[in-house]
């Protein structure tokens, strides 16, 4: 399949049918439910008197689709319209609704792969009760009957029941235990690209984001934030203010302060005039070369516990063979999403209501609970579209602003809207990483050893595993695809005093350039062809060969290149899916172009092929910008970036062409949303290298004066 680029509401209702999602634990999440699975009362799938099909599930839309493809799952597993579907968020995190890792978080391509199962068993557990009730009515055996269109049928008599009217008798029935999914052949629905549920209300400008919330009595909150990361409020005069135009009062926040007024403008106006001082810190003076020269320190230290190691790579590495040896660096960068920082809260004495766009429920509850003592019971939190997340709307700060504001007004609503510079410089970046490689090939071409050194901080020391094993470092290099039978990897873990938050793909995002950069460099020495050297060198069995050998196909890789096109490529896995991709460059004058990107995913059955196009195609875009230009630099402890003008996204004359193709291998369910990211950066330094003999350890490009 080749694809090119070319209010939530509840019904009222006399009568409802629900059903409980079961949830598998984490050891199943790529697994079919089984009827053993413990059912959660607290998550329901609920077909209202009316017809209408609601499903209440914890993954948020930001753009990606999502709810889409779970209403295609439940739609035809239950024979409903799925276009009469609603998808409706919880107000409260609870335990039915988290990950693997014990928090609602919208992350890590989890809407579909994570519910798709029990999604489809709710829809066939309802579907047969459904069934069971017309059964009853009808006289005849249920297997006489099929659900389609809304409607129970009875082929024989051309008799149809909507299920509207079977509500009431059905929800008397038991929920069956073993429920029977439809069969492959009868899955019509899944596998088709049927247009988005949330592009027609975006379109008309009627889709409500954060920054859309209004509420009666609503006043606004602007901050004022210190500009060194680890810098608190040293001195706070709010009287400095007080007789502006609009001001209602001030709110002393961690890093600062938020400015309540009528307008938001009045409260921007007058953060900018609030006297406010801020702490002294030992990172005053830090800038980005000392920042950088603390990580090269990590390089070369012995003290590293070993995360993975197999065989004997330094006995390899000083013996015969041709070894290469590579140090790779990738700065802080910053999410930029387009829908900038914001969260609107009113809070009273029992009660703390929140309306913001976040990928991170369970985070804000329990950050409010830790800082501001409110209770989970207590919090209600209503979940918006997001404009853009990647990682960065996991966090809370916005809501702790909010609810202080809120209560600095005598608890009226408080909508707090940060600039694109508070945003920009605040942190919360993609941490800076560096990486140490060394590699060893034989005569025919078979990588014998590598060793990889990795240098930098950890995120999120509780996701830190057994050996030292950051998933948030070294994923992508622990479960690289090539067959190495000599191969280590440790990290050097070196603190640095800047707020830290997982960016799309994480890890992958620099390692899989890492590796996929490297492995360019050991197929020049052993003097093979990039595609071929990959192939020799990936196990018979592995994912990671149909998509290449697809995307080379593609781009006619063993063709001729046109004259001044130059071409790279990558393979990443992530996510539970393969991805890789071709990027042709062209050169205008010394600096680089990218026209035109191939890229091949095996994500397993794909639900909706249109979002699996535009989310590759998305995700090669916002690859780009980072490789180019994009990066965070510090300079007296504070960022040197503040908006677009010098942290650039890609234009759109700048966005190149991708086709995508979906290569089915009958692999388990993998992500979308953020498994494009991570080849993008090898193949096209892969492509550089080509077209002028440069390796590129480093991004961005800019910085080789490349672009």
């Amino acid at each position: 399949m080749t694809i090119s680029t070319s209010r939530r509401a509840f019904l009222a209702g006399a009568a409802s049918l629900t059903v409980p999602l079961a949830f598998p634990a984490a050891a199943q999440m790529t697994q079919a439910l089984t009827p053993e699975l413990a059912r959660w009362p607290e998550t329901y799938l609920r077909l209202d008197a009316d017809g209408a099909v609601t499903c209440i599930l914890p993954t948020c839309e930001m753009g990606q689709g999502t709810h889409t493809g779970q209403a295609m799952i439940l739609a035809e597993e239950l024979g409903a319209d799925w276009r009469t579907i609603r998808i409706e968020m919880p107000t409260q995190p609870s335990e039915p609704y988290r990950l693997p890792f014990g928090q609602m978080r919208s992350v890590g391509s989890y809407g579909i792969r994570y519910f798709h199962d029990p999604m489809r068993r709710a829809a066939a557990q309802m579907r047969m009760m459904l069934t069971q009730a017309a059964a009853d009515r009808f006289g005849v055996p249920k297997h006489d009957l099929e659900a389609r269109a809304g409607m129970i049928l009875h082929a024989a008599t051309s008799q149809a029941i909507p299920f509207s009217e079977l509500v009431a008798s059905a929800r008397l029935l038991p929920v069956p235990a073993e429920p029977k999914l439809r069969p492959e052949a009868e899955r019509m629905l899944t596998g088709t690209s049927v247009p988005r549920l949330d592009t027609p209300a975006k379109t008309r400008g009627e889709a409500i984001y954060a920054i859309d919330v209004t509420l009666h009595d609503m006043a606004y909150g602007a901050v004022r934030l210190a500009p060194v990361f680890i810098a608190d409020v040293a001195s706070l005069d709010a009287s400095s203010v007080t007789d502006m135009p609009g001001v209602i009062s001030v709110a002393q926040v961690p890093r600062g302060a938020v400015v309540v007024a009528e307008t938001w403008w009045q409260a921007k106006q007058a953060a900018d005039a609030l006297d406010i001082t801020f702490t002294e810190t030992d990172d005053d003076v830090l800038d980005e070369q000392s920042l950088q020269a603390r990580i090269v320190e990590g390089l070369d230290r012995v003290d590293v516990p070993m995360t993975l190691m197999r065989g004997d790579p330094q006995s390899v590495l000083d013996g015969t063979g041709t070894v290469i040896d590579a140090d790779y660096a990738v700065p802080l960068l910053a999410h930029a999403c387009m829908e900038p920082i914001n969260c609107t809260a009113r809070a009273s004495e029992n009660r703390t209501e929140l309306w913001a766009g976040t990928q991170g429920h369970d985070w804000k509850r329990m950050m409010l609970e830790r800082e501001l003592g409110i209770p989970s019971d207590q919090l209600f939190i209503n979940t918006t579209y997001l404009g853009g997340g990647f990682g960065r709307k996991t966090w809370h700060h916005d809501a702790v602003q909010a609810v202080l504001a809120s209560r600095a007004a005598g608890g009226r609503p408080v909508k707090v809207i940060w600039t694109r510079e508070d945003d920009t410089a605040f942190g919360m970046y993609r941490q800076t990483m560096q990486a140490r490689f060394r590699g060893a090939v034989d005569a025919d071409g078979h990588i014998t050893a590598m060793t990889v050194r990795v240098a930098g901080p950890q995120m999120e020391a509780a996701i830190v595993q057994e050996n030292n094993m950051d998933p948030f470092s070294l994923l992508g290099l622990v479960d690289q695809p090539y067959a190495v039978p000599n191969y280590s990897v440790d990290h050097a873990v070196v603190d640095i005093p800047v707020p830290l938050s997982a960016w799309r793909a994480i890890a992958t995002s620099f390692t899989g350039y890492w590796m996929e950069s490297f492995i360019d460099e050991l197929a020049v020495a052993a003097g093979m062809d990039p595609l071929e050297f990959r192939l020799l060198n990936l196990p018979a069995d592995s994912r990671a060969r149909p998509v290449l050998e697809r995307v080379a196909e593609m781009a006619g890789w063993n063709a001729t290149a046109p004259q001044g096109v130059h071409r790279g490529v990558s393979v990443v896995g992530s996510y539970g899916s393969m991805v890789a991709q071709v990027a042709e460059i062209e050169l205008v004058g010394d600096r680089v172009t990218v026209p035109r990107v191939f890229a091949a995913i095996d994500c397993g059955r794909a639900i909706h092929p249109g979002q699996v196009e535009t989310q590759i195609q998305g995700s090669v875009i916002d690859a780009l910008g980072p490789v180019l230009r994009a990066k965070i630099t510090l300079e007296n402890g504070a960022a040197m970036q503040s908006n677009f003008p010098d942290y650039p996204l890609i234009r759109m004359d700048e966005a190149p062409e991708v086709t995508v193709d979906i290569v089915d291998t009958g692999a388990p369910l993998g992500g979308v949303g953020e498994p494009g990211v991570p080849p993008l950066a090898g193949a096209v330094c892969n492509a550089v290298f080509a077209a002028t003999g440069r390796r590129i350890r480093s991004l961005p490009l800019a910085d080789h004066d490349l672009a």
